[in-house]
């Protein structure tokens, strides 16, 4: 089997299984820093409130950026789901949230209630994505199985016909 001509002048299988694995890596790193984030404040919480000081308006809703101070140090984040998982209808500037943050790592916080940094909806939904994209990792890897031995078995073919002339 020569690459240049896989699958009959095509190489579409071999890019559908690198972009499913590029997907299923990506979203399966992305699950493991929701999770050690979550160990993070899990193992040295702090509660602590923040105030909402920038809305911006974006496709879909609001992205809101929390302020918050963690031992007479600022800190900002833009990656709460504070208008979802807060319970806030509608936070406008100068609303107050309740956060976690580590104590170790001040920089990695939660919305209190939460288990994880970016809600906890995310967790299903990077999971979903590791699952797809394996599921895509493998399809094409069989595609690619199939297409090799076929091409296999015709110049085994080909060759015996070949030879008994």
């Amino acid at each position: 089997m020569r690459w240049g001509v896989f699958g009959r002048g095509t190489r579409m299988p071999l890019a559908i299984a690198a972009g499913s694995l590029g997907v299923a890596v990506a979203g399966g790193c992305s699950l493991a820093g929701e999770i050690s984030d979550a160990r993070r404040i899990d193992a040295s919480p702090v509660r602590l409130h923040g105030v909402v000081d920038r809305v911006v308006p974006v496709k879909g809703g609001n992205t809101f950026r929390v302020s918050y101070l963690v031992g007479g140090q600022r800190f900002a984040t833009e990656d709460l789901p504070v208008g979802h998982g807060a319970g806030l209808a509608d936070p406008t500037v100068g609303t107050t949230v309740c956060l976690e943050a580590s104590t170790e790592h001040p920089e990695t916080v939660r919305l209190c209630g939460q288990r994880y940094p970016s809600g906890d909806d995310m967790i299903p939904t990077e999971g979903l994505i590791v699952v797809a994209g394996t599921a895509g990792t493998l399809m094409a890897a069989g595609w690619i199985l199939m297409v090799a031995r076929r091409e296999r078995r015709d110049n085994r073919r080909s060759g015996s016909a070949a030879h008994a002339t």
